[in-house]
């Protein structure tokens, strides 16, 4: 389990979704699932995700911390 701080790039226009987690791995697959499904929570980044897809975003992890310190 890796735990740290993480971003989704919106390549097109450079906007970013920035969160943290105590395993980025899993994370990044909710965030894929629901965006894929059209039912994030966040409604900007569901807008461009259907309005760019999938493959017009990138994330990325911004720094590797433990837990203690999300």
């Amino acid at each position: 389990m890796v735990s740290g701080i993480y971003k989704i790039i919106n390549k097109i226009n450079g906007d970013f979704y920035i969160g943290s987690s105590k395993n980025i791995l899993r994370r990044k697959n909710e965030h894929i699932k629901k965006l894929n499904s059209n039912k994030h929570q966040n409604t900007i980044l569901q807008r461009a995700w259907n309005k760019y897809g999938e493959l017009n975003f990138e994330f990325l992890i911004v720094e590797f911390c433990t837990i203690d310190l999300l």
